[in-house]
């Protein structure tokens, strides 16, 4: 199915300088790097920027974001924080307006395999690849029905989940390495004394 016929895109905020972080700006930001090729949103320990500029198309929740330059990455915009949040020009906002197609299921495709894939065959060659919305508008994907889809996206979850804890897992199992070591080499200076 082609992207616009279940979805309307816009492109983010073209802010006129360098983007700072204010303070007490009012609107949140959210950037490229705070989205991962894994589609997830994060802000790590940082707070999100603040800026001072008018909050007119504020992000919905819902929306899919996708950063649309040097690299291709997306995610679906569903923090519980009140906002308004805004996104620079580099990311594509994309809200669906088709209940047969869900967003999780949109970023998930993108951040696949296949979904990269078809970037690629539709991106623009400049010293910075990117994909114009209007390509983006006319590419097809794939879009099962809604039980597979939510399927899909659940399976994705439980993988990332999983990455997750394995991850953790293995912070701590070095942490442990460590302490023994550190132990080891104590021992070692004792007996030396």
């Amino acid at each position: 199915m082609k992207i616009n016929k279940f979805c309307k895109i816009r492109m983010g905020y073209a802010f006129r300088k360098r983007l700072e972080h204010m303070p007490g700006g009012g609107v949140k930001v959210i950037q490229p790097k705070n989205i991962s090729s894994g589609g997830i949103l994060s802000f790590e320990d940082e707070e999100p920027w603040l800026t001072d500029i008018s909050a007119s198309k504020p992000i919905q929740y819902g929306d899919v974001l996708l950063v649309n330059r040097g690299r291709f990455a997306a995610t679906v915009f569903n923090l519980s924080d009140p906002g308004p949040w805004k996104v620079p020009s580099s990311i594509l906002i994309l809200s669906i307006k088709n209940e047969s197609v869900l967003p999780e299921y949109v970023s998930l495709y993108f951040n696949s395999e296949n979904g990269q894939k078809l970037f690629h065959r539709h991106l623009e060659k400049t010293t910075v690849p990117f994909i114009r919305a209007s390509n983006l508008a006319n590419m097809d994907i794939p879009v099962p029905p809604i039980k597979k889809q939510l399927a899909l996206v659940k399976f994705e979850t439980t993988n990332r989940e999983y990455a997750h804890l394995s991850n953790r897992k293995l912070e701590l199992l070095r942490q442990i390495l460590n302490i023994e070591l550190t132990k080891a080499e104590q021992s070692i200076k004792r007996r030396n004394r």
